[in-house]
């Protein structure tokens, strides 16, 4: 299953390229404006900012935020959520219910983010760099 995908028949999901299109072009865009603003930031001299994108072709099942490795917001999408009208399957999160992790609470809510790190820097090892931040080998 593909998701974000169209709603099918019966509810199935059916795939449509040219939404998934639409969506990488969206990411493009948000991947353009956040490195504008980290450039901005950057030249104040009192942060150092990054901004990167990778693609992973998988369903979104974690909704999670992870600030400087230390604290973390997760919860679960709910994957059969559809756009206002319906059409798509596109599980954004606007009202997933976002548990709080610190690594400075305890041991265990340490190891939780600890674990969540390390799979997150796989899965991040595994993701496609987007097309459009592909540097072109000379």
């Amino acid at each position: 299953m593909t998701v974000p995908s169209r709603v099918g028949p019966n509810g199935e999901p059916l795939d449509d390229s040219e939404f998934r299109r639409r969506q990488e072009r969206r990411c493009q865009a948000y991947d353009q404006s956040l490195s504008v603003l980290a450039e901005r930031l950057n030249r104040l001299g009192r942060v150092t900012v990054e901004s990167e994108f990778r693609l992973y072709p998988g369903i979104p099942r974690d909704k999670i935020c992870i600030f400087n490795r230390e604290l973390m917001l997760h919860g679960l999408y709910d994957v059969v959520a559809r756009t206002i009208d319906h059409e798509y399957y596109d599980p954004r999160g606007f009202r997933t219910d976002l548990n709080v992790w610190s690594a400075r609470d305890t041991d265990d809510t340490r190891v939780a983010v600890a674990t969540w790190n390390k799979h997150l820097d796989g899965l991040w090892s595994l993701a496609k760099v987007p097309p459009w931040r592909r540097v072109p080998a000379m």
